[in-house]
């Protein structure tokens, strides 16, 4: 009887931790339908843009990999962030200024100044030189790569940069789109999801 009443009470808790995860899906889900109302709203389109599945996505895979913690709660609200600046920016060709700071502010959950300022100023260099030598970069890429920088710190904001750029140019071969301006933060947003998991 004695042995009967812990199984019981383990039982019970992962009936617990199911309906969590559960309930976390739904909220993300209405969130991505808000995130949704909001996208429609400021690109003035009629267009939904399936955020709500992407959002109950990285939750359920932020929660599988890192538990229900601090780490996820960061990637997702990251991830989440760069999504939505993509998605901006793949209908405007412009990253408005609130997705850098929405950014940023990620990165205070858990925040060490250490790694932060070094992200800030060291992730964003090749594409500062680049914007200036090319002109081929905005500033707008720019400006996020720095405040990826400053929430991933400098060894995933490399990461980051690089599968980003991996998978526009893939995207680029693939669609034969050379002639056209890629906007990059569609590409950095999938390039950031890559990094916080391999």
């Amino acid at each position: 009887m004695g042995s009967s009443l812990p199984k019981r009470k383990e039982e019970h808790n992962g009936m617990e931790r199911t309906e969590l995860f559960a309930g976390i899906l739904l909220l993300s889900f209405a969130g991505g339908l808000s995130c949704d109302l909001a996208l429609r709203h400021f690109l003035k389109s009629r267009k939904w843009y399936g955020v709500a599945p992407v959002a109950a996505a990285l939750v359920a895979i932020f929660l599988s990999v890192y538990g229900f913690s601090v780490s996820a709660f960061r990637c997702i609200l990251l991830c989440q962030t760069l999504v939505m600046a993509g998605m901006v920016d793949g209908a405007t060709r412009e990253i408005p200024d609130r997705f850098h700071l929405l950014v940023a502010l990620v990165g205070l959950v858990g925040f060490q100044p250490l790694p932060a300022m070094c992200g800030f100023l060291l992730v964003p260099l090749p594409f500062l030189v680049a914007a200036l030598k090319t002109g081929k970069i905005g500033g707008g890429d720019v400006k996020l790569m720095a405040a990826s920088g400053f929430t991933l710190g400098v060894c995933t904001g490399f990461k980051m940069m690089v599968y980003g750029l991996f998978v526009g140019l893939v995207w680029n071969l693939l669609f034969h789109r050379k002639r056209q301006s890629l906007p990059l933060a569609p590409s950095l947003a999938v390039g950031c999801f890559m990094a916080l998991l391999l």
